[in-house]
């Protein structure tokens, strides 16, 4: 990512020196991707380091009362542009991607998210290994926003999925984001 206000961090990570991550760990402006330079030498706490911290709010997967199945909800407040939570599963080619989709949509339910930042080779799949993001519904008017992460990787078939709030959200709401991502 880039240097933080006065501190050598992530050298050479940014060619205008702005930070894409605050001190608060908020994600800034309209950054497509989040890169975490191997160089970096900063600890845990590092402000560009927001996804390898992991979840940290108290969120909750509950029945939805509209036929839509589970759904996750936050039990607290999220400030905007905060990171929420890593998308995570088995990572398949597009190619077994496409078997279990077949599948999948026999059974009505998928939880196939595909890496094409450059081009489609691999894809998430968190049906059997994953967390509480695959109980994430869709909405076109989401409160979340999906970020490509790259963190110690060059290859860019193989981002990180990480969401973001695109606005504040208050406790007890609904999490979701839009699958289709226009």
């Amino acid at each position: 990512l880039a240097r933080h206000a006065g501190r050598g961090c992530c050298p050479g990570a940014s060619p205008t020196g702005s930070p894409t991550t605050s001190r608060a760990g908020r994600i800034r402006g309209g950054a497509a991707h989040l890169r975490v330079q191997p160089r970096c030498r900063c600890g845990a706490e590092c402000p560009n380091r927001v996804v390898q911290r992991g979840i940290r709010y108290d969120l909750c997967i509950f029945r939805t009362g509209d036929g839509r199945g589970w759904g996750v909800r936050t039990l607290q407040r999220i400030r905007k542009n905060s990171f929420v939570m890593e998308y995570v599963g088995e990572i398949i080619t597009s190619e077994e991607a496409e078997r279990r989709g077949q599948v999948y949509d026999r059974q009505g339910a998928t939880y196939l998210f595909d890496l094409d930042y450059v081009e489609d080779v691999y894809t998430v799949d968190a049906a059997h290994y994953g967390n509480i993001s695959h109980f994430v519904n869709h909405s076109c008017d989401p409160n979340l926003q999906v970020y490509n992460v790259f963190i110690e990787n060059l290859d860019q078939r193989l981002p990180r999925i990480a969401l973001f709030a695109t606005r504040p959200i208050r406790a007890g709401e609904e999490l979701t984001f839009d699958y289709n991502m226009h």
